[in-house]
C-alpha cells in the first residue's frame, strides 16, 4: 500500500497510467528549480504528500498563495485531468534515511501504477569531456526496457550519456560498468534508477541529466524545463514562467556593487 496522503478530495486512482516527473536533489538544485517552473507554468496544484516527511530535512515556508504552506516533505502536484504529476522535494534527504527514501518513492510509484517516470538530475560540468561540452543534456535509459512508454518516447531525441570518467572502485572491488552508470554530483539518482530497474518490478522510466555548475541556476532551470516540455510534447502549448516565490531567489535585481542584476558578483 502506498504511503500517500491526498489533499482534499483527490483520488490516487488518477495516478494510474499517468506520467510522473521526479526531480532528484543534485548539483545546483537544478532539478528542483525545474520542477518549480513546470508546476507554476502548467498550473499544477498540490494533490498530496508521499510519506511523512521523515526522510528529508525538516522545512516549511510560505507558498505562492496567501496562507499556503510548502514543506520539506515530498509534495505531489498535478491535475486529475492532466495525466501529468510532479514530485517536489524542497530539502535534502537525511543521510541516515537514503535507502528508506528511495524505497518510499519506489513503493509510491509501483502501488499507484504510473505509466512512465521521467527522472531529472544534474551533473558536475567540471568533469565533462571535450566531446560533451556542446551537449548540455543527455539521457539515461535502462537497457532492460524493451520499449519506452509513449509519454516519454521523445527522450530518445536527446543524446545518450557517455562518461569517460568511471566510478572509483573501493579496495578489493572492481569498477562496474552496468546500469545505472556512475553519475557524479547527482545525489541519489543512481540508487533510484537501480531501484526502478529491478527485474521483478521494472518500472518504465528514463532520466535526463543536465550538466551545470553551482551559482545562479535560473537559466539552467529554464532551459531544462524547455527540454522536459519538449519530451512531453508540450513545448508549443506552455510558456515557461518564473513563480512569484523566485523573487530575490539569488539576490536582488540590482547588483550591490554595480553588477548587472541578481548580484552577479556572488552568483556568477
Amino acid at each position: 500500500m502506498s504511503d500517500f496522503t491526498p489533499c482534499g478530495s483527490f483520488s490516487p486512482s488518477s495516478f494510474t497510467s499517468s506520467t510522473l516527473i521526479l526531480p532528484v536533489v543534485s548539483l545546483g538544485n537544478v532539478p528542483q528549480l525545474t520542477a518549480d517552473l513546470l508546476i507554476f507554468s502548467l498550473g499544477l496544484k498540490r494533490v498530496g504528500f508521499v510519506g511523512k516527511g521523515d526522510t528529508v530535512t525538516p522545512f516549511a515556508g510560505r507558498g505562492e498563495k496567501k496562507g499556503e504552506i510548502v514543506t520539506g516533505g515530498l509534495e505531489v502536484y498535478g491535475r486529475e485531468e492532466s495525466q501529468l504529476y510532479v514530485i517536489q522535494q524542497r530539502s535534502p534527504t537525511l543521510k541516515s534515511q537514503k535507502d528508506r527514501h528511495v524505497s518510499l518513492l519506489k513503493t509510491f510509484i509501483n502501488s499507484n501504477g504510473f505509466g512512465a517516470v521521467l527522472v531529472l538530475t544534474s551533473l558536475d560540468s567540471a568533469i565533462q569531456g571535450d566531446a560533451q561540452l556542446s551537449i548540455p543534456y543527455q539521457r539515461v535509459i535502462p537497457p532492460g526496457l524493451r520499449s519506452l512508454p509513449n509519454q516519454i518516447q521523445k527522450i530518445q531525441n536527446i543524446p545518450p550519456l557517455s562518461l569517460s570518467l568511471s566510478q572509483p572502485a573501493s579496495s578489493g572491488q572492481s569498477i562496474s560498468s552496468s546500469y545505472p552508470p556512475f553519475l557524479p554530483a547527482a545525489g541519489l539518482t543512481r540508487r533510484l534508477l537501480a531501484a526502478l530497474s529491478e527485474e521483478k518490478t521494472l518500472i518504465p522510466h528514463g532520466a535526463i541529466a543536465a550538466w551545470c555548475v553551482e551559482g545562479d541556476n535560473r537559466g539552467d532551470a529554464r532551459s531544462f524545463a524547455d527540454v522536459v516540455l519538449d519530451v512531453l510534447d508540450l513545448q508549443d502549448v506552455v510558456q515557461v514562467q518564473e513563480p512569484v516565490s523566485w523573487e530575490g531567489l539569488f539576490g536582488t535585481t540590482e547588483g550591490w556593487s554595480g553588477g548587472l542584476g541578481a548580484d552577479a558578483e556572488l552568483y556568477g
